[in-house]
C-alpha cells in the first residue's frame, strides 16, 4: 500500500495549502471523539449531504464498521503514523465509500487531528491512493521551499538591516569628523585673521591669501557635515560657500566687485573636492586681484558638464590679458599652485582674453575623477 512512512506527519499549515483541492473526499477530525471539523467539496458530494449537516458530527457515524474506524483512529492518534482501511464491495454499505487512509494532523509539536482520504471504490484504490500521495509529497516539498525562502527572506531582511545601520553609522561618524575638522579650521582661520590685523597693510597679503585657501577647505567640511549623503559633495552649493568665503576675506562691504556662481547640479568625489576648491579660489583670488584695477567688476564662477566631462568656467569683465597664457607660466605663486591643482585633478585648462574685454578661465575634468596618484 503506498503509505508515506518516510515523511513526516503533516502540519495544519502544510494541510491547508492542498486539503480544500485534494481530489479524493477529505475530512479533518480531532479531539478523542474525533469531532468532524473540516471537509472538502468531494467530501460532501461523497454524502450527498451539505457541509453544516457533516461537520460537528463523529466520523465513525458517518464510516462503515463503526468499531474498526474508531480503532483506527485511535492508533492514528497513539502512535502518530499513517494508517488505512480497505474495505470490500458491498451494497449495503453506508454511506457509500469502501476504503479510507488517515495521516495525524500536527500543531505546535503534538497531534491535534487526522486527515482522512475516503477511496470511493476498490477499483481506483491503489491509482487514487498513489495520487494522492504525490499531492502530499508535493505540498510537503512545496512547504520545505516556503520554509526554505522565509528563513532566506529573514535573513536577508536582518543582512540589509544591518549593512544600513551600518552605513547609517559610517555616515555620522564622516559627518562628526567633517565637523571637527571645519572648527578646527576655522579656528586656525581665526588666528591667521588676527595676525592680519596686527601686521602692515603691504606684509599682510599673504596671511590673507593663506585664510581664504583655508576657508575653502572648511567650506567642503561644512558641506559635508550638513550633508544627507556623506559620499560626494554637491559642487553647486560647494561654489557658493566659496563665493560667500573669498567675498568676506578679500573684498569689502563696500567694494564695487561682485562673486556670481552658475552651476549644474554636479557632484565630486570628497578626495578631490579639496584640491578643486583650492583651484576656485586660487582662479577667483586671481581675477579680484588683478581684473579691477577701478574696484569694479563682476567675477563668475561656473560648472557644467560637458559629455563625460565636467567643466570648471572663472570668468571676469575686467580689463583683460596682453598674453593670456601667461596664467599657465611658472616663476609666481599662484600659477604655480593653479598648476599643481589641475595636474592633481588630472585635467585640462585653458585661458582666453584679450585686453578690455576680460579673461575666462576653463578647466575640464574627467566626470568621474581619481586622485592623481602624485597628489
Amino acid at each position: 500500500m503506498a503509505i508515506p512512512q518516510e515523511s513526516e506527519p503533516v502540519s495544519l499549515h502544510t494541510a491547508s495549502s492542498w486539503f480544500e483541492h485534494a481530489p479524493s473526499p477529505m475530512a479533518a477530525v480531532e479531539s478523542a471523539t474525533h469531532i468532524v471539523r473540516e471537509i472538502n467539496h468531494a467530501f460532501c458530494r461523497l454524502l450527498g449531504k451539505a457541509r453544516d449537516q457533516i461537520v460537528g458530527r463523529p466520523f465513525c457515524d458517518l464510516a462503515p464498521e463503526q468499531d474498526e474506524c474508531l480503532a483506527l483512529l485511535n492508533q492514528v492518534y497513539r502512535t502518530g503514523e499513517p494508517a488505512s482501511q480497505l474495505g470490500q464491495a458491498q451494497a449495503a454499505l453506508r454511506p457509500p465509500f469502501l476504503s479510507y487512509v488517515m495521516w495525524p494532523v500536527m500543531a505546535d509539536g503534538r497531534i491535534a487531528g487526522v486527515m482522512v482520504q475516503v477511496i470511493a471504490d476498490g477499483l481506483g484504490y491503489e491509482k487514487t491512493l498513489a495520487m494522492n500521495e504525490a499531492l502530499m509529497l508535493g505540498s510537503l516539498r512545496q512547504h520545505e521551499l516556503t520554509a526554505t525562502a522565509n528563513s532566506s527572506n529573514v535573513q536577508l531582511t536582518t543582512e540589509i538591516v544591518e549593512r544600513r545601520r551600518g552605513e547609517h553609522d559610517a555616515l555620522m561618524l564622516t559627518k562628526e569628523i567633517a565637523h571637527r575638522i571645519k572648527n578646527n579650521l576655522q579656528i586656525v582661520g581665526a588666528l591667521i585673521v588676527n595676525e592680519i590685523r596686527r601686521t602692515p597693510p603691504e606684509y599682510a597679503r599673504g596671511y590673507i591669501a593663506m585664510q581664504a585657501r583655508i576657508a575653502a577647505i572648511a567650506e567642503l567640511y561644512d558641506l559635508i557635515s550638513q550633508s544627507s549623503r556623506g559620499r560626494t559633495v554637491p559642487l553647486d552649493a560647494y561654489l557658493r560657500e566659496i563665493a560667500i568665503s573669498m567675498s568676506a576675506s578679500l573684498l569689502g562691504e563696500g567694494s564695487g566687485i561682485s562673486i556670481e556662481v552658475e552651476a549644474e547640479a554636479l557632484e565630486i568625489d570628497p578626495e578631490l573636492a579639496v584640491t578643486f576648491g583650492l583651484l576656485v579660489n586660487e582662479l577667483g583670488t586671481n581675477a579680484i586681484k588683478h581684473a579691477f584695477p577701478n574696484g569694479t567688476g563682476r567675477v563668475t564662477l561656473s560648472v557644467v558638464r560637458v559629455g563625460d566631462h565636467m567643466e570648471l568656467t572663472v570668468a571676469d569683465n575686467g580689463v583683460g590679458m596682453t598674453a593670456p597664457d601667461r596664467a599657465l607660466r611658472s616663476g609666481k605663486h599662484g600659477s604655480d599652485y593653479v598648476a599643481i591643482f589641475v595636474r592633481q585633478l588630472r585635467a585640462v585648462i585653458s585661458v582666453a582674453g584679450s585686453p578690455g574685454t576680460g579673461t575666462t578661465v576653463r578647466v575640464r575634468l574627467p566626470l568621474k575623477a581619481v586622485p592623481s596618484p602624485t597628489a
